[in-house]
């Protein structure tokens, strides 16, 4: 640090608690704010004119996924284009620490299966230079970063750590299993983690159709790992919906430990018909004594997905044939017209039984159509289910055959079956806290990393759904209150100098666009930001009109 005062001028101060926004000067030094107010002029100070800008805190994404992208990722896009200062990482249960050196493999297939990393870009890019948490928080810390870096603990990884490939693939774990778990978790913790994260989503299969490792733990053993937060005094625990424990379990799960958990998710949509994601909201904000924080996203979530990784159809029993193989591989299974019609079957009955394919394929379908093609121009935007019936066959054969024509290539976009009323209540809904974006994850499927831009425009400009005050603090304050980064997420003397400057007349997010800018010429999604003037951490700038400083790497490895 050099000690040189910068003062921010002119903007409208808008301070992360939701009061009224003020025009106020803004200074900070050696990366934090100093002072806040009317501010005199210092001719050693470098001074910077906001006029017709909202001068915020830095935002805060609780569920990335940023995990192996930062190892050949100093930017974390997109996250670092659309004023977020600080991520979370390590959701979900899922992320590359603790690993073995034996197990790297099966760690880089779980993530390619389960969050849709391609597998090639991960065994081209990720830095093995650890096999502890402890180890690869020393390895976060030494790799430049644009932006802060908060750490969860996995348990997928720490329970094949632990246990073995076979064990944490097949069984519960015993006492002295979990508390070895409970010894490497405490570690973890001392050396800066944030929190622990698991899930029991049966969405959530790993290598060769199993369920992940978390999806086997018991609730002693998950009860075992909230009570090292609880010993440690510290520290958040995100829990992914599953069939051990319904919302209302772990709000009093949260309530016998003391331990706050922050439930993934209540997406609107995901889990019935229009009001059922509210109606969950409710339930789990209905235990008295207990500190639960659902998430939500502010975005209606659309995929763009492809045969050549149908992480959609990852439940249906035949389908593990395709999943994680080769293009060359795929394609002959994928001709077979009676292995399309056993898939057809099993997925029929799982939509009977479970929430596969929101329990009703018909409808999927209808809502799913070609987006990315080169072959098929003429049939964007057209449903699969209308094109089935013209085709005289069900509509899953439809969308194999236009695949196999274009070597798996194209691109299906399944809308999302949210309502807009539903969504718009739980955006407004204090008791909800913003997540479930998924930075860094499914990156081919989707970008909803922009969701602080998008709900800069959309929700408040456009809708009118939420004040600029309002959203600031859900983007800002709340997270970092929630997750107890009690030194930023707010402006005031003494917080750490992680700032935003942006026009509320022009803020939003670009369309989307596929770039192949990953290892192995991996390809992605990205929406770029507009309106995003300024963006400091620490104090440092790291977007100076508009345009992002790819060399500015002043991001640091924090912790609650």
């Amino acid at each position: 640090m050099n000690s040189v005062t910068t003062v921010l001028r002119n903007a409208t101060v808008v301070d992360g608690t939701g009061e009224p926004g003020v025009r106020a000067d803004v200074a900070f030094r050696d990366g934090v704010i100093v002072a806040v107010g009317a501010i005199g002029h210092d001719p050693s100070a470098v001074e910077v004119d906001l006029a017709g800008l909202v001068l915020a805190p830095g935002f805060v994404d609780i569920h990335t996924h940023y995990d192996a992208q930062v190892s050949w990722d100093a930017t974390l896009s997109p996250s670092s284009w659309h004023g977020v200062t600080t991520v979370v990482q390590g959701n979900c249960g899922f992320g590359v620490a603790p690993v073995r050196i034996g197990d790297r493999d099966l760690a880089m297939e779980t993530l390619s299966l389960v969050e849709g990393m391609r597998l090639d870009t991960l065994q081209a890019g990720l830095r093995w230079e650890y096999e502890t948490f402890p180890e690869y928080l020393d390895m976060l810390r030494r790799l430049p970063k644009s932006i802060n870096i908060a750490a969860m603990v996995p348990h997928t990884p720490l329970r094949i750590f632990v246990m073995g490939e076979d064990a944490a693939f097949s069984r519960a774990a015993t006492g002295d299993e979990r508390r070895e778990m409970q010894r490497l978790l405490r570690e973890a913790m001392d050396a800066g983690a944030i929190g622990f994260s698991t899930s029991q989503a049966l969405s959530h299969h790993g290598p060769h159709g199993r369920p992940v490792p978390s999806r086997f733990a018991d609730v002693d053993e998950l009860r075992a790992l909230l009570e090292v937060l609880a010993d440690v005094g510290r520290g958040i625990a995100e829990i992914t919906y599953g069939d051990i424990l319904e919302i209302e379990d772990c709000a009093r799960l949260s309530k016998e430990t003391g331990v706050r958990i922050t439930w993934g998710s209540v997406l609107p949509g995901l889990f019935g018909p229009p009001g059922a994601a509210i109606e969950m909201l409710e339930r789990g904000k209905s235990v008295e004594g207990g500190d639960l924080w659902p998430q939500t996203s502010t975005r209606f979530i659309t995929t763009l997905h492809s045969m050549k990784n149908p992480n959609t159809w990852a439940r249906v029993p035949t389908h593990q044939d395709v999943i994680g193989s080769s293009v060359d591989v795929q394609m002959p299974i994928y001709a077979d017209r009676a292995w399309r019609e056993r898939v057809i079957a099993e997925g029929q009955a799982l939509c009977e039984t479970t929430n596969f394919l929101d329990h009703d394929m018909d409808w999927w379908f209808e809502r799913t159509s070609v987006v990315e093609t080169e072959r098929h121009k003429d049939l964007i935007g057209v449903t699969l289910l209308e094109l089935g019936k013209k085709r005289g066959e069900h509509p899953f054969h439809t969308m194999i055959e236009l695949a196999l024509e274009e070597n798996l290539e194209t691109r299906f976009q399944t809308r999302s079956r949210a309502t807009y009323d539903e969504l718009r209540a739980l955006v407004q809904d204090r008791r909800a806290i913003l997540g479930a974006h998924d930075g860094g994850a499914h990156v081919d499927m989707l970008c909803d990393a922009c969701f602080p831009t998008y709900t800069l425009r959309y929700w408040v400009r456009e809708e009118g759904a939420l004040t600029v005050e309002e959203a600031v603090y859900r983007l800002a304050g709340q997270p970092a209150e929630i997750f107890g980064l009690t030194d930023r997420g707010f402006i005031r003397p003494g917080l750490a100098a992680d700032l935003v400057a942006f026009d509320p007349a022009t803020v939003g997010e670009t369309d989307f666009e596929r770039v192949y800018d990953f290892p192995a010429d991996g390809d992605r999604l990205i929406s770029r930001a507009r309106g995003i003037h300024h963006t400091w951490v620490a104090g440092i700038p790291i977007v100076t009109n508009g345009e992002l400083l790819v060399d500015a790497c002043p991001g640091a490895v924090i912790s609650a």
